[in-house]
């Protein structure tokens, strides 16, 4: 189960979307059927395998990137192989996809009640109820931890304009990781883009890409500590920080943008003891392991999730260069 501590309101966050799980799930296939290539087919198999052991190369494309190349390594030295970032046999041996790989999806009438269009300016987002997922295919995509490119390449027959309730989607058979030990602390390394959560014997929990400040002099180094936990968060748009959009747009005051899917910092937030730094999610999972926030953390929504669901206030986080 989630954590639950509202969506109380986040004062001066720095723009650093949401996430709604309970699909329907019914039928599943050991592969896909779509035309994917070889290589594609292959990697996204190699990567469902990794999320589905806690060592998430992000948003699952079938590209054989450096997020995955990261996550490989990871789990080559959680189980004690060479960490080549390759798989080699020991590896193959070891990392073995269990089947069902994919499963569909049936749309019901309710998930067409969490789509609406996000308006391009900030002031007229503080105005909707909630931040609602921009289409279907943004939905699905999340939900199964997936690039939507790909989950449009599994199923090329649908018209993603024409869908209704009772259609039917292919997507990858995986759920967002749970840690089921005691996590002791956080280590975020700021040369490799990734963030770790470690037991009290220094054993990997759980690996993920996170995102980092575009400018060098915003990202924190050294001990910090976790304040609050919050799942489903709301925003507060702060013309003092973000004074660009501000000016652009004639705003003079704060104002609050709800929680949702789109919620500039997602579906989960972890502040930190540094004001206006935290770890939280993201409504553009597929930018997750750049330089481009800024000062705060982005993770997938789904890994914050993992995160926010094994920490606990004062819980140590390193971040080291």
């Amino acid at each position: 189960m989630w954590r639950r501590l509202g969506g109380c309101i986040l004062l001066g966050l720095l723009v650093c979307a949401g996430l709604h799980y309970g699909p329907q799930l019914d039928t599943l296939w050991p592969r896909p059927t779509a035309p994917l290539s070889r290589d594609i087919a292959d990697t996204s198999e190699l990567q469902i395998a990794l999320a589905r052991r806690g060592f998430s190369p992000g948003s699952i494309d079938g590209v054989r990137g450096a997020q995955t190349r990261l996550a490989l390594q990871a789990y080559q030295r959680a189980a004690q192989l060479p960490a080549s970032g390759e798989l080699d046999a020991a590896t193959s041996a070891s990392l073995k996809i269990q089947m069902p790989v994919y499963r569909q999806r049936r749309l019901s009438q309710q998930d067409f009640m969490q789509i609406g269009p996000k308006p391009n300016s900030w002031r007229a987002r503080g105005t909707l109820p909630r931040m609602h997922y921009n289409s279907i295919l943004e939905m699905v995509a999340e939900q199964a931890l997936s690039d939507p490119d790909f989950i449009a390449a599994l199923n090329p027959q649908l018209d993603w304009q024409q869908l209704r309730a009772g259609s039917h989607i292919r997507i990858p058979d995986l759920a967002p990781y749970r840690i089921e030990q005691p996590a002791a602390y956080i280590q975020i390394q700021l040369s490799s883009r990734t963030l770790r959560v470690f037991d009290t014997a220094h054993q990997l929990l759980f690996h993920c890409p996170v995102s980092i400040a575009r400018r060098v002099e915003k990202r924190p180094r050294g001990e910090l500590r976790v304040k609050v936990l919050v799942e489903e968060p709301n925003y507060t748009f702060n013309p003092a920080i973000l004074s660009a959009s501000a000016q652009r747009e004639g705003i003079r005051h704060k104002f609050i943008i709800q929680p949702g899917p789109n919620n500039p910092v997602g579906s989960a937030w972890i502040g930190l003891n540094r004001p206006s730094y935290g770890i939280h999610g993201t409504p553009e999972p597929e930018q997750v392991g750049r330089s481009e926030s800024s000062g705060c953390f982005r993770l997938a929504n789904w890994n914050a999730h993992t995160v926010l669901d094994a920490a606990w206030v004062n819980m140590p986080v390193h971040v080291q260069p």
